[in-house]
């Protein structure tokens, strides 16, 4: 082909006619541009391509992290609404009066005062972030999804960490000053994990009074109760933040499953 166009240039140029070779030399270069911006544009085509593999690579993985974040969000919802409840039937029921009523008395604070903390999967979000990929995500409505739920995150890290420091304050210290703490568990001996846990019937007749004494103190200290009233408010918000973002993702979900199938 190249030779063909030097072919017919020379032959122009030698027969002297010049306003036909500069006809055929703007005709040449219009050849060229428009090769140039057909490369250009295949270029274009094809780096698109690219990036949207990218983006629907990375809108699979959102979706696979927020799909497990349903049942980890109903868990803890679960759980949370839980502790309010028996910080409601600590702070409404009757003061222990015998060591069975303890028993019963510790499982329910017991229920309260374990803690576990809720960590979202939210890996390709920060490497999103981290990478400086987001802009690849093009659908602005599940890109500003992301960022609001990132929001509802923090959010709840926010009130864990506020709730802890009364745990300490109002329920942790004064627990382990004033009551015989673990009393139901066996500490005879070192166990991977909890120890065994004991039976009323397995306590030594002789710590009866002590334990009795003791959680009545507790059930009647109003530090304690404070306490009580502080953790069944903040478990109970959690926990109805928690049960709004499991209908949140899910919203959320469907709307990158939809960009997904474009």
């Amino acid at each position: 082909m190249i030779k063909f166009f030097r072919k017919i240039r020379h032959k122009l140029l030698t027969e002297n006619k010049f306003s036909k070779y500069l006809i055929y030399a703007i005709g040449e270069i219009i050849l060229v541009v428009i090769g140039i911006l057909i490369a250009l544009q295949i270029n274009n085509i094809n780096e698109k391509s690219k990036s949207r593999e990218r983006e629907v690579n990375y809108l699979k993985n959102l979706k696979a992290d927020l799909v497990s974040e349903i049942p980890n969000n109903e868990y803890f919802a679960t759980y949370r609404f839980d502790k309010a409840s028996a910080c409601a039937s600590l702070l409404n029921g009757k003061e222990p009066n015998s060591i069975k009523d303890v028993q019963n008395y510790t499982d329910t604070y017991e229920t309260v005062f374990v803690w576990n903390e809720y960590i979202p999967n939210n890996n390709t979000f920060k490497e999103l972030l981290s990478s400086g990929n987001l802009s690849l995500i093009q659908n602005d409505s599940i890109k500003n999804g992301l960022l609001e739920l990132e929001k509802l995150y923090a959010g709840i890290s926010t009130g864990e960490h506020h709730m802890r420091r009364e745990y300490e304050s109002y329920l942790y210290d004064p627990h382990v000053t004033k009551v015989m703490a673990l009393g139901f568990f066996d500490l005879s001996k070192p166990s991977y994990g909890f120890p065994d846990r004991l039976t009323a019937e397995a306590i030594p007749e002789e710590l009866h009074k002590k334990m009795i004494d003791d959680a009545r103190l507790q059930h009647n200290n109003d530090l304690f109760k404070n306490g009580l009233r502080l953790a069944q408010m903040n478990n109970g918000f959690l926990a109805g933040m928690h049960k709004n973002l499991v209908e949140y993702i899910k919203g959320l979900t469907v709307l990158i499953d939809k960009e997904i199938k474009k």
